[in-house]
């Protein structure tokens, strides 16, 4: 199944010929890998390669290792959470800035809506606005920290309403990535309810099945977002000093 490998980086050279043999579908979920000495053959490699390769596998998430002498390297099913934490850990080494996901979600989000808007089922509909109803508790209660969690779970049931799993896939990553970093800021009520206030007239839009409507409310939304962020840096939102933004 697998060619012997030439390269100084043997171990990388491994793990993208598996990886290669997984997105083609050579291999699939379930699959077991040969064994380690028959790797060590394929390749020609020693074991410590095999099992660098493998660990590095393991670590991705695209297959498991199991003990045992059922055991053995398997074939995990794909799962979108890897990219999500692959652009978390971007995000935390400053290679993706808040500034870009704001640009992305303006590309996307007011597409999303409108796709929403015509797409949208009486159950999705109604789980927006139980949305909205259950932060207004939350921000009674002064509760603005989950309030603003699920004001991102409103931008997800927007993009899963699209019916486009490729534009929920790019919403969901981005809100994860939000979710991952909100939790410790200091919140004030404010920017919380300015965002409601934005997700009500989204969400009657909606109900209205005005597409377009929807579609400018959400990019002004976005670009109130995006102009908030300009008055705030990467390093301050990562170390927490109690700026608040907008979601």
């Amino acid at each position: 199944m697998f060619k012997s490998v030439q390269t100084n980086r043997i171990s990388k050279a491994i793990v993208d010929q598996i990886k290669e043999a997984v997105f083609q579908k050579r291999l699939k979920p379930g699959d077991k890998l040969p064994s380690e000495r028959q790797l060590m053959e394929q390749f020609k490699t020693s074991r410590v390669t095999i099992r660098e390769a493998l660990r590095t596998l393991e670590h991705f998430g695209i297959l498991e290792i199991r003990r045992g002498s059922e055991g053995g390297a398997f074939i995990l099913d794909p799962n979108t959470k890897l990219v999500n934490n692959f652009l978390q850990d971007m995000f935390s080494m400053g290679k993706i800035e808040i500034s870009n996901l704001t640009e992305a979600r303006l590309a996307v989000e007011p597409f999303s809506v409108r796709l929403a808007t015509d797409r949208m089922t009486g159950d999705s509909l109604e789980q927006v606005r139980l949305n909205i109803q259950e932060t207004k508790k939350y921000l009674g209660r002064n509760n603005n920290s989950d309030a603003r969690l699920l004001q991102l779970e409103y931008h997800r049931l927007i993009a899963q309403a699209s019916g486009n799993p490729v534009i929920f896939f790019m919403v969901d990553s981005i809100m994860d990535i939000m979710e991952n970093n909100i939790s410790s800021i200091l919140l004030s009520a404010k920017p919380v309810e300015r965002t409601l206030q934005d997700h009500e007239e989204i969400y009657f839009a909606i109900r209205d099945r005005n597409a377009h409507g929807a579609q400018d409310l959400m990019l002004k939304h976005i670009q109130d977002i995006q102009k908030a962020l300009e008055t705030l840096n990467q390093e301050v939102f990562l170390k927490k000093t109690g700026s608040s933004i907008e979601i």
